[in-house]
């Protein structure tokens, strides 16, 4: 759980994420304790993987599959400040756990929200950055060209592995209503509400970078601004955008690069998940350390 201190009238963070099994959670956990030195709640959806009966699906609904069995739920709801079951889209699984935050614990407007991947983390400490972008910006995201198809000029848009804003903009604002719903960008991302609520209101964002000096993946194993982790699709098949261009430009089957993928996906998995491990994996990926 969170920090547990008396935050009075202090600024509390409250961090929202979403998991579809369970193989991230602890991982998660450990390395937000680790580098969050601030008053801070971590609330999720957490969500069972799809079993041999697959998703099940809501009619007249828009991606509208789910999953209601409450297996992860039921063995991991005490290790948050909150939970709620269920396995659906990001858009619908988020809206309702924003809702849920909303309606059953205090929240200032002045706190701050974070959305969070489950297979995303800090990997160094990261407080006091937040309250400094949050100063200069309205919000703050990753931004991962390499999962767009533009390659020339690169497409430029937050995304929503990592997003951090003030609580008044889904108190006051209605931003929840932009993440609640599927509205598809030119290059048909769900998430480009996001894009138009801070066109509409002529903000600004600071955009998390890609950092890495040592690249597994175009996209996979990525480092933003040396200060978060994302391990990409690692909750799912791993083949996204940059596999599909390979593909169609190698002649490779996809499903083989998604093997491949796996493979790397499963040694990297089994550095980050140790505590032992972890810091040398990071400082690989940064061009610091040669991993063996």
């Amino acid at each position: 759980m969170g920090i547990r201190l008396d935050t009075g009238g202090s600024i509390v963070l409250h961090i929202l994420t979403l998991h579809l099994g369970d193989k991230w959670i602890d991982i998660q956990k450990r390395e937000l304790a680790r580098f969050i030195s601030e008053p801070y709640k971590v609330y999720a959806r957490l969500g069972d993987q799809p079993g041999l009966d697959g998703w099940k699906y809501e009619k007249d609904v828009q991606n509208g599959k789910y999953i209601d069995t409450t297996v992860v739920y039921d063995k991991h709801k005490d290790k948050f400040d909150d939970a709620i079951s269920g396995s659906q889209h990001w858009v619908y699984s988020m809206g309702k756990l924003i809702d849920y935050m909303l309606e059953n614990h205090e929240v200032k407007s002045t706190d701050k929200i974070l959305l969070l991947d489950s297979d995303a983390f800090p990997i160094a400490p990261i407080s006091d950055f937040l309250d400094e972008k949050l100063k200069e910006y309205p919000f703050v995201s990753a931004q991962e060209p390499m999962h767009e198809w533009d390659r020339n000029p690169l497409y430029l848009i937050p995304h929503p592995m990592f997003m951090l804003f003030e609580a008044k903009h889904i108190i006051e604002d209605n931003l929840t209503d932009y993440l609640r719903e599927i509205i598809k960008d030119k290059n048909s991302n769900w998430w480009g509400g996001t894009t138009q609520w801070l066109t509409e209101r002529g903000y600004d964002y600071y955009p998390l970078t890609r950092s890495n000096k040592t690249d597994l993946h175009p996209l996979y194993y990525a480092i933003y601004d040396d200060l978060i982790y994302h391990h990409w699709a690692g909750s799912r098949n791993m083949i996204t955008r940059p596999d599909r261009l390979r593909a169609e430009q190698t002649g490779e089957d996809v499903e083989d690069i998604a093997l491949e993928n796996a493979e790397v996906s499963n040694r990297v998995f089994e550095r980050v998940s140790s505590e032992i491990n972890i810091d040398n994996m990071m400082t690989h990926l940064k061009g610091e350390y040669e991993e063996s």
